[in-house]
């Protein structure tokens, strides 16, 4: 039982060792902190225009799929920059438009995937917001970069909620 343990235990770590987390985020998939919206538009051939809302202006791009979590993305640029500094992707779970397996579950999935990317969280929250909607969070930190996954249940509808995966530029 011993050496079962030993082996174990050295597979684990040569598993570990294995990983290669990366030690700085420069954004996300095709998009680097600092590109335009036009860069963004052309680097995935989007014909769609940017909207402007509360100071940012915002391109949405074609739904993704992350840890079989279907996720809908928008990138973010301060008005008047045009420089990209932050991508959200997000999923509903309980509507109508949600996908059909959408679920509290994602949290999970999506989190497995992103420590599997980028390592162990430098930070795990959960509490109770307005209403008593459940509220986790998991943050990574970067010297270029932070990733917040959030999951917001109902207390009183648990098959209800929201997912968001924040990449954030720090310093732009």
């Amino acid at each position: 039982m011993t050496a079962i343990r030993a082996v174990a235990f050295w597979v684990f770590s040569f598993a570990l060792c294995a990983q290669t987390v990366p030690n700085d985020v420069s954004g996300w998939d095709k998009i680097k902190w600092g590109m335009t919206i036009s860069a963004v538009r052309a680097a995935y051939s989007i014909d769609a225009q940017p909207t402007s809302a509360d100071g940012w202006t915002l391109l949405t791009l074609a739904p993704v799929k992350i840890a079989n979590v279907r996720m809908d993305v928008q990138v973010e640029a301060r008005e008047g920059t045009d420089k990209i500094t932050a991508v959200r992707l997000w999923s509903f779970f309980g509507l109508a438009g949600s996908a059909p397996q959408a679920g509290a579950q994602d949290f999970d999935a999506l989190r497995t995937k992103l420590i599997q990317e980028y390592g162990q969280p430098a930070k795990e929250e959960m509490k109770r917001g307005e209403n008593f909607h459940l509220i986790k969070t998991v943050l990574w930190t970067f010297p270029s970069s932070s990733i917040l996954l959030t999951l917001e249940q109902s207390a009183a509808l648990p098959n209800l909620g929201d997912i968001y995966v924040d990449y954030t530029a720090t310093n732009k």
